[in-house]
């Protein structure tokens, strides 16, 4: 049992020191997927902006099943592009900006 006295610090165990680093690299961690994965929510955006400029194909009809494979190209294109380096520095940004925050 240890008595806490006010004003004086008490030492910090390695295991705390290890307890918060390893918080600290988790939360780094959570912050660079949450940046990745709304980056990847900007690009599918973008995407989808994109694509409604364009006039409709000729070759096949529209129809809801080529939409909807549309849909998901265009999502796993732009996941794997958020998960690539550099792809707009967006991700990166918003990292710098949020861990500067918490």
């Amino acid at each position: 049992m240890s008595i806490q006295i006010p004003g004086v610090m008490t030492p910090v165990t390695d295991t705390q020191k290890a307890t918060n680093t390893a918080q600290i690299l988790q939360r780094e961690k959570d912050l660079e997927k949450a940046c990745q994965g709304f980056e990847a929510l900007m690009l599918d955006s973008l995407m989808q902006g994109m694509r409604d400029t364009l006039p409709g194909d000729s070759l096949f009809p529209e129809s809801n099943a080529s939409d909807i494979y549309q849909s998901l190209h265009d999502q796993y294109l732009t996941e794997n592009l958020s998960q690539g380096r550099r792809v707009t520095g967006f991700k990166e940004f918003l990292y710098q900006q949020l861990q500067d925050s918490a």
